[in-house]
């Protein structure tokens, strides 16, 4: 009796706490503080207390690494343990559930009347305070009792979430949660969540090859031993303890793969020794030993110490290169098209190709501005309406006046015969003195531009996902005179942009809209749609390059998942999976 009234109790006090900052959003004081900072980004998010509604992505894949490692474990515990009146659920490192496991009726009936059910989403800011997506949040055990959760519907639940790690490269792969009818005094829930977790992860580690294994042993042996940042990696795994995690960034890890490599290239076992620029000014030493096993070298170790404890102080720079008039950019792919674009203009036809919504026109129109004087867009979209002949007589018109800019849009909407007319027209009014430049809408390499004969300076934009270093700038021009928080910067910085700048400026918009008036828009105002995508963490080097890759090829395909698939030489699923693990949706975007 005296336990079930200290119970009563406790969640008592809970529900009033609760109902007090959901009513006037005072800060709450008689929770946990993970319980109240919980809350508090739920409400920053606008997450919906009274009713649970959790998004749907049902392409679940039955055959993923977590699944098979799952599958065994959770039909051993659910077959021992199911009639204590427990279930057991895995989701993926977005807090979608993969599978649950559940015996006891009332317990699955009140489970399915909310959603708990494989392809639902309970991120937090999707649902609120819950084991599974405040887990996520946090990156460790999490237990949510009762009127812990944020959401009325879920207050019935005491929810157990354990982060499920991968044991080689040490990533985070989703949560293993066990739920139970709410009880504070329930200590056995988080017990049997936290070894439920750690036979999975055992499973996962005996699913890796004996290369992998040997990388980790050699990574756990040196992170025992010193207190220097330790990097293991191979061509498909990357390891690296805190130390070395806070001390690299971008700039520095394609450097540490130079060193891995030449130590794996040499074929000794000698430690190689040399110098690491930092990103924050500092110099650090490393050293970088071959991984065998058996005999094979399958990776390197690299142990980095800093020389300074200081920044040192940066060399000075020179001036920045010169930039688009009007464009924001300093990456050097995306300088280079401009100074090519502006060398040639007046001599050559420009064209400006790229995937859509790179900002082709913008750059077109930035060629111009150091001229100055009036530009003519012509867009071959209208030749659906004016038909080919009278669209190129609009052209011909344009050209006969005196000399000024003109840019044709869309070259990719119009037949090879009539690209090859347009051709002879522009370099005819180039010739006369005329500033000529085209865009064209491509895929990712330049067999598909299908502009062999077009005799003109071919420049090529990146996509946003190969320069986002732009996107702090890039958000800060589309936000101005406003501010967009940092945070919600780096988030942005997370997605790979498959609809490329033109998307960016779109959800800018919509963040400015959503803001109060005249406020600097915070995590409140990102569309949940794109917080639920931007991954949990920054991708590594190997998984960028791979995304990358994928969408290259869904550009060549013009989006044909499928052909893109075959193109890779993986299956469909495969790059469904990649894909939404980098927090890329497919379905909202164009190619």
């Amino acid at each position: 009796m005296g336990s079930e009234m200290t119970v009563h109790a406790v969640d008592h006090t809970l529900a009033r706490e609760r109902e007090r900052f959901l009513n006037s959003g005072a800060v709450p004081v008689r929770v946990r503080d993970e319980i109240s900072l919980s809350w508090r980004r739920c409400s920053s998010w606008s997450v919906r207390p009274e009713n649970i509604e959790p998004p749907y992505r049902p392409d679940v894949n039955p055959e993923s690494r977590l699944l098979r490692a799952a599958g065994p474990v959770l039909d051993t515990v659910n077959e021992r343990l199911g009639e204590l009146g427990i279930s057991f659920i895995v989701t993926d490192a977005d807090a979608r559930i993969l599978d649950r496991r559940v015996r006891e009726r009332r317990l699955l009936h009140a489970l399915d009347a909310l959603n708990v059910t494989p392809g639902f989403v309970f991120a937090e800011d999707a649902v609120g305070t819950n084991g599974l997506g405040t887990a996520i949040e946090l990156g460790r055990t999490t237990r949510i009792d009762g009127h812990e959760h944020y959401v009325e519907q879920l207050v019935q639940f005491t929810c157990v979430g354990v982060p499920i790690i991968d044991p080689v490269g040490r990533r985070p792969l989703g949560i293993l949660d066990v739920t139970c009818a709410a009880d504070h005094n329930n200590t056995l829930v988080t017990l049997i969540a936290e070894q439920t977790a750690r036979s999975i992860e055992n499973r996962l580690f005996e699913q890796h090859s004996p290369h992998e294994r040997a990388l980790l042993a050699q990574f756990m042996s040196a992170s025992r031993r010193t207190h220097a940042g330790i990097v293991v990696l191979s061509e498909r795994i990357l390891m690296t303890n805190p130390q070395a995690a806070r001390l690299l960034d971008g700039v520095d890890q394609p450097l540490v793969w130079d060193h891995a490599a030449r130590a794996m290239a040499g074929g000794s076992d000698t430690a190689i020794e040399n110098e690491l620029p930092l990103g924050d000014g500092r110099t650090a030493r490393t050293r970088t030993t071959p991984v065998r096993d058996g005999g094979e070298i399958v990776g390197a170790l690299v142990e980095i110490r800093p020389t300074a404890q200081h920044p040192a102080p940066r060399p000075a720079r020179s001036a920045p290169p010169e930039g688009p008039p009007g464009l924001v950019g300093i990456d050097g792919a995306f300088l280079g098209v401009y100074r090519a674009g502006r060398a040639a203009l007046g001599e050559r036809v420009v064209v400006v190709c790229g995937e859509a919504g790179v900002g082709k026109l913008a750059m077109t129109r930035a060629l111009h501005r150091q001229h100055g004087g009036a530009l003519v867009v012509h867009d071959a979209a209208a030749i659906e309406v004016d038909g080919a002949d009278g669209w190129l007589a609009r052209l011909r018109g344009i050209v006969a006046g005196d000399p000024g800019g003109i840019v044709v849009r869309h070259l990719d909407l119009l037949s090879p015969a009539v690209v090859r007319t347009v051709s002879a027209i522009l370099a005819t009014a180039t010739s006369r003195g005329w500033r000529c430049c085209a865009t064209f809408t491509c895929g990712s390499s330049w067999e598909d531009t299908a502009l062999p004969d077009l005799d003109a300076e071919q420049l090529r934009l990146p996509p946003l996902r190969n320069r986002l270093r732009d996107i702090p700038a890039l958000v800060s021009a589309f936000a101005a005179p406003r501010r967009v928080a940092p945070e919600v910067v780096q988030l942005l910085m997370r997605l790979s942009w498959p609809g490329n700048v033109r998307e960016l400026r779109a959800v800018v918009a919509r963040m400015l809209a959503a803001a109060p008036a005249g406020g600097n828009p915070g995590l409140a105002e990102v569309p949940p749609e794109v917080r639920r995508a931007a991954p949990r963490r920054t991708l590594t080097r190997f998984e960028r390059a791979e995304v990358h890759a994928i969408l290259d090829a869904l550009a060549e395909t013009g989006g044909n998942k499928k052909d893109a698939a075959v193109l890779l030489g993986i299956s469909r699923s495969t790059l469904y999976r990649k894909l939404q693990a980098a927090g890329i949706d497919l379905e909202n975007t164009v190619f």
